[in-house]
C-alpha cells in the first residue's frame, strides 16, 4: 500500500513539474513568434506547431495531476449520503471506472503511434511519435493516479498516509 501512495504522489510531482515547464516552454514560443513576428517582420515558421503539441502535452499531463488534487471533473450524484464506507465504495468504483478508460487510452494510444508515429509535422520535422506518445504517457501517469485514489478511498489509514492527500 504504501508503495502505490508513494507512486501516485510521485508521479503528481513529476506531473506538476512536467506541466510546469511546457507551460513556460510554451508561453516563451508564443513570446518568441509575436517579437519576431512584429519587431524583425520575419516570423519563426515552426513557433504556432511546437505551441499546439505543447499543448497536447499539457492537457494529458495535466490530467493527472487534476485527477490527483480533486481538480478534474468529478460526479457527485451520491454527495448527500453521510455513510463513510458508501463513499469509500463509491470513490472506488468511479476510479475503476476512470482506470478502464486510461486502459483503453493506453492501448489505443499504443496503437495509434505504432501505425502513424513514424509521420513528420510539416513545419518542424518532428516525427509524430513524440506527439502521439502523449496520450500513452498521460494514461499512464492518470492509471497510477486512480490506482492511488482507489487505495487511499478503500484503506485511509493505510502505512500512515492520509487517504487522497498528496504529499
Amino acid at each position: 500500500m504504501k508503495l502505490i501512495h508513494r507512486m501516485g504522489r510521485f508521479v503528481g510531482k513529476v506531473s506538476d513539474h512536467l506541466v510546469g515547464g511546457l507551460l513556460i516552454l510554451s508561453v516563451l514560443l508564443n513570446v518568441a513568434q509575436v517579437f519576431t513576428r512584429y519587431a524583425l517582420n520575419d516570423p519563426l515558421f515552426w513557433t504556432e506547431e511546437m505551441v499546439r503539441y505543447t499543448t497536447v502535452w499539457l492537457t494529458f499531463a495535466g490530467a493527472a495531476a487534476a485527477s490527483l488534487y480533486g481538480d478534474h471533473m468529478d460526479m457527485n450524484l451520491f454527495l448527500d449520503v453521510k455513510n463513510a464506507r458508501f463513499q469509500a465504495w463509491h470513490q472506488a468504483i468511479l476510479q475503476l471506472i476512470v482506470l478502464g478508460f486510461c486502459i483503453l487510452i493506453i492501448w489505443q494510444g499504443t496503437l495509434f503511434c505504432v501505425l502513424n508515429g513514424m509521420q513528420t509535422a510539416p513545419a518542424t520535422g518532428l516525427r509524430m511519435v513524440y506527439v502521439y506518445g502523449a496520450t500513452v504517457v498521460g494514461g499512464v501517469m492518470l492509471a497510477i493516479v486512480s490506482i492511488h485514489k482507489i487505495v487511499a478511498a478503500l484503506y485511509p489509514a493505510s502505512d500512515n498516509v492520509e487517504a487522497g492527500v498528496p504529499a
